[in-house]
């Protein structure tokens, strides 16, 4: 029997081909002890990003592929990657290589350390971000106002590409989401409250990258909406139930 890997690597990819290999070298050289389970979600490219990912895979360094028929969303990509996993720990992060991987380690230790959810931030002490025009900082300031006065989530940057999970609850989690678009992060986080997980933020350094799929006046509107669907949908006792019927249960001292 294959042993559960300690580390699953999940990326969503769109039109990645050109950028593709050049992240899973990066991962290739810093996940080395013990090799990770990398996983890529190719969500309905027309560039041939499935063949890079295929391409980049070794016998010392596989990846799985799986390739979404059609455009579906970020949202959806990553929720047929977890669904994939198989890891002690869950690492989801962007192709485009945006956010340092020097973060792996201190949210993997996080992780080990019992937090169920850690979230790499552009906007907490200790974080840099480089190459962002004034309005898309200013529009990254104001869209993460919204999601936590729409949500109450007390998360400073809830849209960076970069997140780890136990890996029964990345799983959990996903399993419960349901949107597809960018608003899955804010979605997955309001989950993790529901159920009382354990949420820490760390600094991230991001730099910003040419070429990226992210419209920020376009997405944000589309985005703002979904919040609004998601504290109007996600009741917490509906939640919990539909959790439980998955295997959750609340830890001792947890609201029922």
């Amino acid at each position: 029997m294959t042993a559960r890997p300690a580390l699953s690597i999940v990326i969503p990819a769109y039109n990645e081909a050109t950028r593709l290999s050049r992240t899973l070298a990066a991962v290739r050289e810093r996940c080395t002890d013990p090799v990770p389970q990398v996983v890529v979600v190719d969500d309905g490219s027309v560039d041939g990003t499935a063949l890079v990912a295929r391409a980049a895979a070794s016998a010392s360094f596989p990846v799985e592929v799986l390739v979404l028929s059609v455009n579906r969303g970020k949202g959806a990509a990553v929720r047929a990657g977890v669904a994939a996993t198989t890891g002690d720990a869950i690492l989801v992060m962007d192709a485009d290589l945006a956010t340092d991987l020097a973060a792996i380690e201190p949210a993997l230790a996080l992780v080990a350390a019992d937090v169920d959810v850690v979230v790499g931030s552009r906007a907490v002490p200790g974080s840099s971000v480089r190459g962002a025009t004034g309005l898309r900082r200013a529009m990254g300031r104001s869209f993460n106002y919204m999601v936590r006065a729409v949500t109450g989530l007390e998360v400073h940057d809830s849209q960076c590409g970069f997140k780890a999970f136990r890996g029964d609850v990345g799983r959990l989690l996903l399993a419960l989401s349901e949107v597809d678009g960018f608003a899955y992060d804010p979605e997955v986080l309001v989950l993790a409250r529901i159920l009382g997980y354990r949420m820490v933020e760390i600094p991230v350094a991001w730099t910003a990258v040419e070429g990226s799929t992210v419209r920020p006046v376009r997405d944000s509107l589309v985005t703002g909406a979904a919040l609004c669907r998601i504290v109007t949908r996600r009741h917490p006792r509906r939640v919990r139930a539909e959790a439980g019927r998955l295997g959750w249960a609340p830890r001792t001292g947890d609201r029922p």
